[in-house]
């Protein structure tokens, strides 16, 4: 074994400067594969927790799950801000091995982002991680192995990246962002639920009802449009159901009304309410924006007789405070899953 002397023998002065080419060599080859092949070795922060984990109170993610990337949100580089390889410190014992310094504070492997040459790709969760933070409190991470997907997908020759431990994903942010647009169960089915689909859902803020966007690799504004027709053709299929407008691969409006949305429950009886809305998608390329408007004039909703009982403004939605009305609670829920019900409907249909 190189570095071991049992007999007591003193080498020779050439031998002790082959031991140290020897030492060199290692160490450059693998200072050479780090460097060269970009390499990653990931190290996890956190507490290991088995899952399953809910998003949004009311997302459920469970080991094994496939998620389905967008795009990368780095307007700057299209990198992937919220999947990547945490900082570490792994390569401090390698070096510690084939080097003779003692100060590692430099050696350290920076947190490193995917890239945007991984968008539109299927990856695997592993498992979870709790972190935890005085300042941000609790935060749940999924981890990725970048090892098994790599090597399966052929992802190394695409990004030019290697990540030989795990990636963690912070699942809330990447949705809002659209770098992940569905999480599907491990046994993909034809009929895939819209349940699975990720984007952000439409929801009532004090400041209105802000527009969502979904990212659609590969697709362009005039495939995307045409298949948003169709699917309106195909949704509204009772005559009268909806007024279509619609601008050729720029626009389509649909100005329509749910039935019977409950809008609160009075004296053990629930009230219902019909629903005037506005759902609006415009059209770029590989991408789409969502946008509802509710209500009538002025955000009114009308009863059978034309009275007006209830608005959808925010000031009527929330307090001063900016909390939800008491007689608004129902109200809002129930709207909100009418707006997402049909911007599900349609995501689902886009994707297929």
């Amino acid at each position: 074994m190189i570095g071991t002397n049992p007999t007591g023998y003193l080498p020779h002065k050439k031998h002790g400067r082959l031991f140290k080419t020897i030492k060199k060599m290692k160490k450059t080859w693998l200072i050479g594969i780090l460097i060269l092949g970009n390499t990653v070795f990931g190290q996890i922060p956190g507490k290991a927790i088995k899952g399953p984990i809910f998003l949004f109170d009311t997302l459920t993610v469970n080991k094994g799950d496939i998620i389905f990337l967008g795009k990368g949100s780095d307007a700057a580089t299209g990198n992937f801000i919220h999947l990547y390889a945490p900082k570490n410190k792994t390569v401090n014992t390698l070096y510690h091995i084939f080097s003779d310094e003692t100060d590692f504070s430099k050696k350290l492997i920076p947190q490193l982002n995917l890239g945007g040459n991984f968008a539109g790709s299927q990856l695997f969760v592993e498992g979870f991680s709790m972190v935890s933070s005085k300042k941000k409190g609790n935060k749940i991470l999924g981890i990725i192995n970048m090892k098994y997907d790599q090597f399966t997908e052929g992802q190394v020759l695409l990004q030019g990246e290697m990540f030989l431990n795990n990636v963690v994903v912070d699942f809330e942010p990447a949705i809002r962002s659209g770098e992940i647009i569905k999480i599907s169960p491990p046994v993909s089915t034809e009929n895939t639920s819209a349940d699975n689909l990720l984007f952000t859902p439409f929801v009532m803020t004090t400041k209105g009802i802000d527009p969502v966007v979904v990212a659609f690799n590969n697709l362009s504004k005039n495939e995307l449009y045409n298949k948003t027709l169709n699917w309106t053709h195909s949704f509204y299929q009772i005559e009268n159901q909806a007024i279509t407008t619609s601008m050729p691969d720029e626009k389509i409006s649909n100005n329509g009304i749910v039935k019977n949305v409950k809008f609160i429950r009075f004296m053990e009886k629930d009230v219902f309410v019909d629903l005037p809305y506005l759902f609006t998608v415009d059209f770029t390329d590989g991408e789409i924006t969502m946008t509802f408007t509710l209500g009538g004039e002025n955000g009114d909703i009308t009863d059978q007789y034309g009275e007006v009982v209830a608005n959808t403004s925010p000031s009527h939605i929330f307090n001063k405070e900016g909390e939800v009305r008491q007689m608004s609670q129902v109200f809002k829920v129930e709207a909100e899953r009418a707006m997402n019900d049909l911007s599900y409907a349609l995501v689902d249909y886009l994707m297929k």
